[in-house]
C-alpha cells in the first residue's frame, strides 16, 4: 500500500493537447473509453476544472449518489443537485401542462402548482436571443412520445428534495438531455461543455441505442450549437461507435509483474495534430497525472545540498526523500543494485549518482566511486564543490586507470586497472578515505569496470563487496541491462531498483523490495541538484 502524504497531494495533469482540442473552435465530440476502473471519470471530471473559467459544464451522470465521488471532487455534489432541481421540475411543469383544471376544492394545491411553475420559469428564463438547435432532439422525443423507440421508465416526477439531497425517479420524456439543451442555450454564446458518464447507462435507462443519443447531441449540440460533449463508455478496444465522435481516447489498465501500468491513448483528435499519442498516468491522490517525457539538467550553478536525515539506525539516506519513504533507505553493510535500460539518459544517473554521494559527504562520510561513464574531472570538482564545499581529497576519490591526467585533482586515485581485486581491497579504500567517518559508499559502474577487467569482473569484485559489508559499509553497483554481471548483482543485492525507459518517461521500480513503478519528476528545482520526486503509478 502507498501511502499518500498530505504535502503531497496531486493536482492532475491532463495532456494538454486534450484541451487543446476542446479549446479549438467549434463544438466537439470525445468518446472516452475504458474497462471499469481506469480512470474514465476522473479524466472527464478534471477537464471539468481545467476548464470552468471558460466554459460552463453540464455533468449529467448515472451515478450521482456516489459519496466516493463526492468526496474526491466535492464541486460536484452542487453542481448535481443544481442539474436535479432542473431536471424535476421539467418533468414536473410537462406532467402539469397535460393535468386538467384542478376543483375549487383543490385551489390550494393550484396554487402551489401556479407558484412552481413561476419559479420555474424565473431560473430559465434569460434575455439571451440565442438558441440551440433542438430538430433532431424533437425528432427524437416524437419518437419516443409515439412508442416507436424507448423511454422505458414511464411515469413521472416521484421523489423527495431535502437539504441533504435529491431523490428522483425519472421518466417522462428525456428529462436529462431537455435541461442539457436549456443550459446548453443559457449560456450561448459561450460554449458549454456537456458530460455524459456514462452513455451505456443513459441509453440503458431510456431504451435507446448509444448512437441515436450520440447522433442527435452531435448534430443538435456539437455540429450545429457549438458545444463540447464528452462520453465515457464502458468498453474498451474497438467499437462501433468510435466513428461518431470527433475524439477518441482510450483509457488501458495492465498487469506487469504484479505491478499496475496505466495508459492514456489518443485514437483520434479530428483536426488536431497529435505529436504524442500515448501517455502513462497515474491516479495517485485521486488525480489523474499523465508523465511527460523526462528531462533533466544538471545546473552549472547549485545550491548547497541539504542532508536528508537517515531513515533510522540501522539504515543511511539515499539522499533523496521520496526514496528513503517507498524503500526505507539503504540498510548498512548491503549490496544495492540500481539497473539501468541502455536508453535511460545519462544525466538521470548522474544525478542520482550526485545525490547519494553529496548526502554521505556532507555528513563526514567517506565515497569511493569507479564512474559509469566517462567523467570530466573539472566538471565534478565543480559540482561538487557547489553540492558540499570546502576540499574533496579528504573524504572523496574517483579512481581512474588512466596513466596521466592533463590537470591533477586531489579526489583523483590512479588504479592498475589490470586487476579489480587488487585496486578495490580494503587496505587500500581505508587508507584513501582514513580521515571520513563511517559508513562510507563505493559506487561501482560495472559496464565500464567489463571493458577495464574482462567479463568475469563481479568475481573479482566480491572480496571488495563483502569487505565493505562486513564492516557495515554500502556498496552501489550500477549495471545496464545487458551486463554480464547483472545475474550474480542481482542475488546478491539487498535492494534492487530498476531504472526503464516507457514512452521517453523515466520509471523506477523495486525488484528487491516489491514496489509499484514510480515516476521520476525532476521538474520545479531551479538553482539545486535535480533530486527526483517519485510519483506512485497506482
Amino acid at each position: 500500500m502507498v501511502s499518500i502524504p498530505a504535502a503531497e497531494k496531486q493536482k492532475g495533469n491532463i495532456p494538454k493537447v486534450i484541451l487543446e482540442f476542446l479549446r479549438s473552435s467549434g463544438g466537439h465530440s470525445m468518446m472516452i473509453k475504458g474497462d471499469a476502473g481506469t480512470g474514465k471519470t476522473t479524466l472527464a471530471l478534471q477537464i471539468i476544472e481545467e476548464t470552468s473559467e471558460e466554459m460552463p459544464d453540464y455533468y449529467l451522470s448515472t451515478r450521482v449518489s456516489d459519496e466516493a465521488l463526492f468526496r474526491q471532487f466535492p464541486w460536484v455534489r452542487e453542481r448535481t443537485k443544481r442539474d436535479d432541481i432542473l431536471k424535476a421540475g421539467k418533468t414536473f411543469l410537462k406532467r402539469a401542462k397535460d393535468v386538467p383544471e384542478a376543483p375549487e376544492s383543490a385551489a390550494r394545491q393550484q396554487v402551489t402548482l401556479q407558484a412552481a411553475k413561476d419559479l420555474l420559469r424565473a431560473l430559465n428564463t434569460h434575455d439571451n436571443k440565442l438558441m440551440v438547435v433542438r430538430s433532431e432532439l424533437q425528432k427524437l422525443e416524437g419518437q419516443v412520445e409515439a412508442g416507436e423507440v424507448g423511454a422505458e421508465e414511464e411515469g413521472g416526477f416521484f421523489g423527495d428534495v431535502t437539504d441533504e439531497e435529491i431523490t428522483l425517479d425519472l421518466g417522462v420524456m428525456l428529462p436529462e438531455l431537455e435541461v442539457a439543451y436549456d443550459l446548453a442555450e443559457a449560456n450561448l454564446p459561450n460554449k458549454t461543455l456537456m458530460v455524459v458518464d456514462s452513455i451505456d447507462a443513459l441509453s440503458e435507462r431510456y431504451g435507446i441505442s448509444q448512437s441515436r443519443i450520440i447522433n442527435t447531441l452531435q448534430k443538435d449540440l456539437a455540429e450545429n450549437s457549438g458545444t463540447n460533449i464528452l462520453y465515457t463508455l464502458e468498453r474498451s478496444g474497438k467499437t462501433d461507435l468510435d466513428y461518431l465522435g470527433d475524439g477518441v481516447i482510450q483509457m488501458l489498465s495492465e498487469d506487469r509483474s504484479g505491478r499496475r501500468m496505466r495508459q492514456l491513448v489518443i485514437e483520434k483528435l479530428r483536426g488536431q495534430s497529435v505529436e504524442q499519442w500515448k501517455y502513462y498516468f497515474t491516479l495517485y491522490g485521486g488525480r489523474l497525472n499523465a508523465f511527460e517525457p523526462t528531462w533533466v539538467r544538471i545546473p552549472e550553478k547549485m545550491g548547497k545540498h541539504a542532508p536528508v536525515n537517515d531513515p533510522s539506525m540501522r539504515t543511511v539516506s539515499s539522499g533523496n526523500k521520496y526514496l528513503d519513504e517507498y524503500v526505507g533507505g539503504f540498510p548498512k553493510g548491503s549490496l544495492i543494485l540500481w539497473e539501468f535500460d541502455l536508453d535511460v539518459h545519462q544525466d538521470v544517473v548522474r544525478c542520482l549518482e550526485l545525490g547519494v554521494m553529496a548526502d554521505f559527504l556532507a555528513k563526514g562520510r567517506g565515497v569511493v566511486w569507479l564512474p559509469m561513464y566517462a567523467t570530466d574531472y573539472s566538471l565534478v570538482n565543480s559540482q561538487m564543490g557547489h553540492l558540499v564545499g570546502g576540499s574533496l581529497g579528504t573524504n572523496f576519490r574517483i579512481l581512474d586507470p588512466e596513466k596521466e591526467q592533463e590537470v591533477s585533482y586531489p579526489f583523483i586515485t590512479a588504479i592498475e586497472g589490470e586487476d579489480a581485486g587488487q585496486d578495490l581491497r580494503m587496505s587500500s579504500i581505508n587508507y584513501m578515505l582514513a580521515e571520513s567517518q563511517a559508513p562510507r559508499l563505493s559506487i561501482l559502474g560495472y559496464d565500464v569496470m567489463e571493458g577495464l577487467y574482462g567479463q568475469d569482473v563481479f568475481k573479482r569484485t566480491l572480496q571488495h563487496i563483502d569487505g565493505m559489508r562486513r564492516a557495515g559499509h554500502v556498496v552501489i553497483a550500477i549495471a545496464s541491462s545487458t551486463s554480464s554481471s547483472l545475474a550474480s548483482l542481482r542475488e546478491q543485492a539487498k535492494i534492487h531498483l530498476r531504472f526503464e525507459n516507457m514512452g521517453g518517461c523515466v520509471m523506477m521500480v523495486g525488484m528487491k523490495p516489491h514496489t509499484p513503478y514510480y515516476y521520476l519528476d525532476f521538474e520545479g528545482q531551479e538553482g539545486k541538484l535535480p533530486s527526483a520526486k517519485l510519483v506512485p503509478m497506482i
